[in-house]
């Protein structure tokens, strides 16, 4: 039996607390980290067998113990990877680590430094590669080559008007001094899934991005002063308004899980009212303190001229597309639909397939395909199983930490 530790019970930490628990066939988790009482309790209502002296509230506890565990899952804030991550690699233990890997190039270097010193399996969770929708278009682009050879790929996250708010305005990832910024702390899914298809290093990259709605001078007039959207005169027509994303868009109409997970343990009309009056997700999204990007687009060159751009936008309904251009023809594919297109230079449809798939999580299957292949290797012992593993993720995203550092 392989045992399990997960650090940090967030929204990330528990999903992968529930894929282990349906995806695993001879692993547990024994233990927990987290300093919130009411998170581990969730943990506990998954894995009741958890024992008391393997509950914890500081990760630096948990390392003191040194007790009989296989491997950890670390799913702590970005800025918080790096210590527990060392440490873990330190004591054998294998990792699966909640992406981004860490914020600056000199962390990352540390974890992977860590990892191979100690011979322990490290797996980041970059999920989109483990979906069948990307997993389609790499097959289509390098084993079937139905496009000719690859020229450009453009790249879209949309990431949604109310995530946008939720997350990178109001929420955990608004701010570069706590966190890190949008393009790792959001986007570097894509980033690492475009290397993923293009399948060669990045030569060059430039970006542009800014700050440009999110910000007092954009506030509407009609809200004057009110830094809350509950005593808010501008609220009923707000598109950002906390009322409208949490109680009229979601929780009226059936929805029980994340977004309003964060916002409070137990979901009921009554806590989310106190949340929104009182907590940091009822705030105006023109009076927070945020400072991380709304938009951003990233240009990219990759070894043998193949070049891709990626724009990442908060303004939209949500959702990822792409397109990718060979030389013979044009693959489109859109993640909420699930299709994926191919067209001659004409613009005639080839054909077309509906990818279903697999697993409910927020990110097409991946979540789930993630936790199967970690407990996998973990099982088998073998690190080539790992398709994230911290060297792949080390070459996906160093560059644009390079540039970061070079200012």
């Amino acid at each position: 039996m392989k045992k399990i530790v997960i650090i940090g019970i967030g929204s990330r930490g528990l999903g992968y607390a529930e894929e282990i628990l349906v995806c695993g066939q001879d692993e547990i988790v024994v233990g927990v980290v987290d300093p919130n009482k009411d998170r581990i309790k969730k943990v506990l209502q998954l894995f009741p067998n958890i024992e008391k002296d393997m509950i914890f509230k500081d990760w630096k506890d948990f390392i003191k113990k040194k007790r009989n565990v296989d491997a950890v899952v670390i799913a702590t804030q970005d800025n918080m990877h790096t210590e527990p991550a060392i440490a873990c690699a330190d004591l054998g233990y294998h990792i699966l680590l909640e992406k981004p890997m860490a914020p600056t190039l000199e962390e990352c270097k540390k974890i992977v430094e860590a990892a191979e010193k100690n011979n322990v399996m490290l797996t980041v969770c970059h999920v989109l590669r483990y979906t069948k929708f990307f997993k389609k278009l790499h097959e289509l682009i390098h084993e079937k080559k139905i496009i000719g050879d690859l020229i450009h790929i453009q790249h879209f996250e949309n990431v949604g008007y109310w995530h946008m708010a939720h997350s990178y305005v109001r929420g955990n990832w608004n701010n570069t001094n706590k966190t890190s910024s949008m393009l790792l702390a959001k986007s570097c899914h894509d980033i690492d899934i475009l290397r993923f298809l293009v399948g060669k290093k990045c030569k060059k990259v430039h970006s542009f991005g800014s700050l440009l709605h999110f910000h007092r001078e954009r506030k509407p007039k009609k809200a004057g002063e009110a830094k809350r959207c509950i005593n808010c005169a501008h609220e009923p027509k707000c598109v950002y308004s906390a009322l409208k994303i949490y109680m009229r868009d979601h929780f009226d109409r059936g929805w029980r899980r994340w977004p309003l997970t964060i916002l409070t343990n137990d979901i009921n009309e009554d806590n989310l009212i106190k949340a929104i009056e009182t907590g940091p997700y009822g705030r105006c999204v023109y009076e927070c303190d945020n400072n991380v990007v709304d938009h951003q687009v990233v240009n990219l060159e990759y070894e043998g001229g193949v070049t891709a751009g990626f724009t990442m936008s908060g303004f939209n309904i949500g959702g990822r597309e792409i397109i990718i251009q060979g030389s013979e023809m044009v693959l489109r594919g859109n993640m909420n639909t699930n299709e994926i297109i191919l067209t001659d230079f004409l613009g005639e449809e080839v054909f077309r397939i509906n990818i279903n798939p697999d697993g409910s999580d927020f990110h097409g299957g991946g979540d789930k395909a993630l936790v199967q292949e970690w407990l996998e290797a973990l099982q088998t012992g073998d690190q080539s199983k790992i398709t994230t593993g911290p060297r792949e993720s080390w070459k996906a995203i160093r560059r644009f930490l390079w540039r970061k550092n070079q200012g």
